[in-house]
């Protein structure tokens, strides 16, 4: 995925099928993040939560990508917002963090048409 977003960058707009490719695995991102999420919150065992960590961390790089091929100004700025979610959520880890890394990742999915 890498790989085509930085071959993309400086060429001319993506075509449908491109982008549709790039919205879909946005919405896959999202939803992998969200669920690490709720296996995170619910796991005592801390070895399972640094792998759920791991796969959050992975899936924020997915919709990153995507949403720069995309190049969509309202996206990015959302992927900041749950950037610094997630850098809150990795220091408090508590539900508040948690709910709104799940509301922000809920309006990221719903600029994805």
């Amino acid at each position: 995925m890498t790989d085509q977003v930085s071959e993309n960058q400086g060429m001319g707009p993506l075509s449908p099928q491109e982008k549709r490719a790039y919205e879909v695995e946005y919405k896959k991102g999202a939803d992998l993040f969200k669920r690490a999420l709720d296996d995170y919150s619910h796991s005592k065992n801390m070895f399972q939560k640094e792998e759920f960590r791991s796969v959050m961390d992975k899936a924020m790089q997915v919709l990153n990508d995507a949403a720069a091929a995309l190049q969509r100004k309202e996206l990015l700025t959302q992927n900041t917002i749950i950037e610094k979610d997630f850098e809150n959520f990795q220091t408090q880890d508590n539900q508040v963090a948690i709910d709104t890394l799940i509301t922000d990742l809920g309006k990221a999915e719903k600029k994805i048409k």
